[in-house]
């Protein structure tokens, strides 16, 4: 039996990197792609993901009100959500993790890095 692959939705509003994310992690996991906030969290409501890979600046809503939002519905609150950001400070990350992120990758970023901590999450 064909164990099916775990479901990972990219919330990124820049195209050129959702398709970069999408296809680093194309092989291993079913993806799917959102461009804004509130698609997203249609999205994480109908698809259910097993790990959302969430940028933080949005258009709509960004990633912190979206992490939160997932972690207050009981239904949704134990998908895993890594944050993708291009904002490096300490402060950030600890809103980060205030809100309920699972983990926190800071861009550029390599995609083994992507793929090695999406793996983490999943395993």
């Amino acid at each position: 039996m064909v164990k099916a692959k775990k479901r990972v939705l990219i919330i990124e509003d820049e195209l050129n990197i959702a398709n970069a994310q999408k296809m680093i992690l194309g092989d291993d996991y079913e993806v799917s792609v959102a461009n804004d906030g509130d698609s997203g969290l249609d999205m994480i409501r109908k698809l259910k993901p097993d790990l959302v890979v969430l940028d933080l600046m949005l258009p709509n809503r960004g990633g912190y009100d979206i992490c939160f939002t997932v972690r207050q519905d009981h239904s949704l609150n134990n998908m895993k959500i890594l944050m993708v950001t291009a904002l490096t400070q300490q402060v950030d990350k600890n809103k980060g993790v205030m809100v309920g992120t699972d983990a926190y990758l800071t861009k550029p970023f390599e995609p083994e890095q992507l793929l090695a901590a999406v793996r983490n999450l999943l395993s």
